[in-house]
């Protein structure tokens, strides 16, 4: 059976979900959040609403991404029995691939752009000297057959780029620092 791990935040607390699916039955799955297992059985209706049976209560759900664009945005709204929630719900990888995107500063303001993952520079996409927005595209990382963008975590100006295209990088290298 294929386990598929989830780092899910409700309110600013953090819980794991891992939904593991029934190769016999491609809508029964079971669920642990935070270890604890449901049993659920789910099907996606035309409107894009998940009707849903998790250990024997039914459940009609409305799942909406809040931001399309951007992969590395896991925010969902979540309407189950009238009531509303906002979820930041992102597998691993990308969570991971956030995390690197967050602003790393020292005192002096600089902000350090790590590789979430080992991969394969692609592309960088500044040099040193150029002025980049908040969230602003730096360097192209392919990992697992992805393509993943680095993005500013904040406005400022590109200092350094140890980046090269055709590069392969660990986990946790330092790709460029900007101020």
């Amino acid at each position: 059976m294929a386990k598929m791990k989830f780092i899910g935040s409700v309110e600013g607390a953090e819980h794991v979900v891992e939904v593991e699916n029934n190769e016999d039955n491609p809508h029964l799955y079971t669920v642990y959040l935070d270890g604890k297992p449901y049993a659920v059985d789910a099907y996606s209706m035309q409107s894009e609403i998940v009707t849903a049976l998790i250990d024997h209560k039914s459940y009609d759900i409305d799942l909406e991404r809040l931001n399309e664009e951007d992969p590395l945005d896991g925010r969902l709204g979540v309407r189950v029995r009238g009531r509303v929630i906002c979820v930041d719900m992102l597998d691993e990888r990308r969570k991971k691939m956030k995390q690197a995107q967050a602003t790393r500063s020292s005192e002096s303001g600089t902000a350090r752009v790590t590789s979430p993952m080992p991969g394969k520079v692609l592309r960088v996409l500044v040099e040193v000297g150029s002025r980049v927005e908040e969230g602003q595209g730096l360097i192209v990382i392919e990992a697992m057959k992805m393509e993943n963008e680095l993005r500013a975590p904040k406005a400022g100006t590109v200092k350094e780029v140890l980046a090269k295209p055709s590069e392969s990088v660990e986990s946790g290298a330092l790709l460029l620092t900007m101020e």
